[in-house]
C-alpha cells in the first residue's frame, strides 16, 4: 500500500486523508476550461508582476534561476481572489485551524526544465519547536499541471507531520514524490515536510497557485497593508479584506491610525461585534 493518499473526489475521504497523512489530494477540483482560464491569467500575471517591478526568478529559498514565482496575485486577477477564498479551500482550511485564520500568502509556482529541488522545510518552520498536536498553517495548492515525479512535483517525507520540529538543514531524507491530476487541489497539514521537486523533464512546466493559512495570531508572509494597490483594496469586500487581516490584523480596529498613516480602515470594516486578534468586539 502506498505510504500517500490516493486521489479523491470525496471531501470527506481527502479530510481524513489530510489528517492520517498531512497531505489530501481532491481531484476534480477545476475542470478543463477552468484550468485553461486560470492557466491564462497566470501567464498574465507573471508579466504583469515583472512590470510592476516584482521579480518572478530569483529569490533565496530558491537554488537556482528555473522557478519562476509569482507573488501579490490578489492585485493581478480578481480571478486569484475567487480561488483562495473558494469555499472547497477553506473548508480545509477550517477542517485543520478551525474558524480564526489569515490568509498568510497566495502564489504561484512554476518549475521549469533544469531546476534543482527546494530547501526541505515545514511551512510553520518559523515557529520554534517543540510543536502542538494541531498544526499552526495549512497551505492549499491548485494544480494547473499533472503533478509527476518527473516534472517537479512535490516531494513529502511521509509521517513528518507527525513529529514535533521541521527538518534539519543541510540533512538528507527519504522523500516520496505526490502524483496528483491537473484539476486537484494538493492539501498540506503545516508541519509536513516537503520540497519543490527537481524537474527532469525536456521542456515540461508544472505549475500551481499555493494558497498558505496560518492561525490567525501569527504573523503573514505577505503585509497586505503594504503590498495591496488601492484599487485592489477598493474592490474587495470587507469579509475577505478580514481574511486577509487587512487593517484588522491586529488592534487597529481598536486603535485608529492618524490621518497622516498610509492605511486607513475601509468602509464597512469598522461594524459592531468584529472579533480581532486580541479577542474582543467592538460592541
Amino acid at each position: 500500500m502506498s505510504v500517500l493518499p490516493a486521489p479523491t473526489r470525496d471531501p470527506a475521504r481527502a479530510r481524513a486523508d489530510l489528517d492520517s497523512h498531512g497531505l489530501a489530494i481532491l481531484a476534480g477540483a477545476l475542470d478543463a476550461t477552468a484550468l485553461a482560464t486560470v492557466r491564462a491569467r497566470l501567464e498574465d500575471a507573471i508579466a504583469a508582476s515583472e512590470a510592476d517591478g516584482v521579480p518572478t526568478r530569483g529569490y533565496a529559498f530558491d537554488p537556482d534561476l528555473h522557478n519562476v514565482r509569482v507573488f501579490h496575485l490578489l492585485n493581478l486577477d480578481p480571478l486569484f481572489v475567487d480561488l483562495v477564498r473558494d469555499p472547497r479551500a477553506l473548508a480545509f482550511v477550517r477542517h485543520q485551524l478551525g474558524e480564526k485564520f489569515l490568509i498568510s500568502n497566495f502564489s504561484a509556482n512554476i518549475t521549469t526544465p533544469g531546476n534543482a529541488p527546494m530547501l526541505m522545510h515545514a511551512d510553520q518552520g518559523y515557529v520554534y519547536p517543540p510543536w502542538g498536536e494541531r498544526p499552526l498553517a495549512c497551505n492549499v495548492g491548485w494544480l494547473l499541471d499533472d503533478l509527476t515525479d518527473m516534472n517537479g512535483g512535490t516531494r513529502v517525507v511521509p509521517g513528518s507531520h507527525r513529529l514535533d520540529h521541521g527538518p534539519v538543514a543541510g540533512e538528507a531524507y527519504d522523500t516520496v514524490a505526490v502524483e496528483a491530476p491537473a484539476g486537484s487541489l494538493m492539501v498540506m497539514d503545516g508541519r509536513l515536510w516537503h520540497q519543490t521537486g527537481a524537474n527532469r523533464t525536456p521542456s515540461g512546466t508544472r505549475a500551481a497557485l499555493f494558497g498558505y493559512y496560518v492561525l490567525r495570531w501569527l504573523r503573514p508572509q505577505i503585509n497586505w497593508n503594504a503590498a495591496l494597490w488601492p484599487e485592489t483594496v477598493a474592490r474587495l469586500d470587507p469579509p475577505f479584506l478580514h481574511l486577509l487581516g487587512y487593517y484588522t490584523g491586529n488592534t487597529e480596529s481598536q486603535i485608529p491610525n492618524g490621518r497622516r498613516a498610509a492605511v486607513s480602515m475601509p468602509a464597512g470594516l469598522d461594524e459592531p461585534g468584529q472579533d480581532f486578534a486580541l479577542g474582543y468586539g467592538r460592541g
